[in-house]
């Protein structure tokens, strides 16, 4: 009996599935760890304040944060993953490799992060900066997790829309980035201008540089 081949696409592969439960079990599990994780994150989106209040700060822990960061690079890394899948094999592996690209490139980030704070201003301008964009990147990954549930699982979205919706999603990310940026150190036209080559350098090189390699292990 003739039968169709069966196509291979993030809709059929049942592992899709599987990983989105286990994201979205690591995501309320963090929430349960580090109370508040979900919501204070949504309060401090527009939040220029040099810490957290003391009557909002989420108590981290080591378990809570783990748990968070596998969310973070697993949703991430899925994301990237359907933006550069075009034809062939949606395969878990090479969804675990690009975990790994996600994972290597945010760790670095964090170092390279680190020495340009120390060189150009001071640890706790790092500190400031460092728990605002966790707090951006905490926001971006919860909305990327309904995105990527219709995306994945209705049979009918394109590529091109899921190409224009990511794109929104970055957009409104860097266009906050920018705001808190601006109004934490911006001081002078000498200060805008490093803020702007801190934007290039280690937030939108790495992440076009995270694509092309995405897109190499993929095809």
């Amino acid at each position: 009996m003739p039968f169709l081949p069966r196509i291979s696409s993030p809709l059929s592969e049942p592992w899709t599935a599987w990983v989105m439960a286990l994201l979205l079990v690591l995501l309320l599990l963090a929430d349960r760890m580090q109370r508040g994780t979900v919501l204070n994150s949504l309060r401090a989106l527009f939040d220029v304040k040099e810490r957290d209040s003391i009557f909002s700060a989420t108590v981290k822990n080591i378990y809570g944060e783990a748990a968070l960061m596998l969310y973070k690079t697993g949703i991430f890394a899925l994301a990237l993953y359907v933006s550069v899948f075009h034809t062939g094999s949606f395969g878990f592996l090479s969804y675990l490799l690009i975990w790994l690209l996600v994972v290597a490139a945010v760790f670095l980030q964090y170092l390279l992060s680190a020495y340009t704070f120390w060189l150009f201003l001071d640890f706790k301008a790092f500190a400031v900066a460092r728990l605002h964009s966790a707090n951006l990147a905490n926001v971006f990954s919860f909305l990327l997790y309904p995105f990527l549930l219709v995306v994945l699982f209705t049979p009918f979205i394109s590529r091109q829309a899921l190409l224009v919706g990511l794109a929104v999603l970055l957009a409104a990310a860097l266009a906050v980035w920018l705001m808190k940026a601006f109004r934490l150190f911006f001081t002078n036209l000498l200060a805008g201008f490093y803020i702007f080559l801190y934007l290039c350098t280690l937030e939108i090189v790495p992440l076009c540089g995270m694509v092309l390699a995405a897109e190499a292990i993929v095809n």
